[in-house]
């Protein structure tokens, strides 16, 4: 494998997930009930809107925290082992990156 530059690194362990918190957290700051011209819609319907919205993202903070809470170690020791990397390059693929390499 290689290793990520720090860009990338603070991109996606950083700036992605605040930008997506801060848009989240604005959109409940701002919320007004949706309406069409004259008509309200239900709060079923936006309840509904709201739970189909929340279960694709409750996954993965939900998901991090049973990661935190279930890995055997300290803070630091979980921390450092659920952001490296497991996947193993298949040998074919070192094999073929080898003689493409040497060619």
């Amino acid at each position: 494998g290689y290793r990520v530059s720090w860009y990338w690194y603070v991109c996606w362990v950083f700036l992605a997930p605040a930008f997506m918190v801060f848009i989240f957290v604005f959109y409940f700051v701002r919320y007004s009930p949706i309406t069409m011209g004259a008509y309200h819609y239900p709060a079923w319907g936006e309840v509904l809107g709201f739970a189909i919205s929340l279960s694709s993202m409750l996954w993965v903070p939900g998901y991090a925290i049973y990661y935190l809470l279930s890995t055997k170690g300290s803070w630091s020791e979980v921390l450092r082992q659920g952001v490296t990397p497991v996947i193993k390059p298949r040998k074919e693929a070192v094999m073929a990156e080898e003689k493409a390499r040497l060619t």
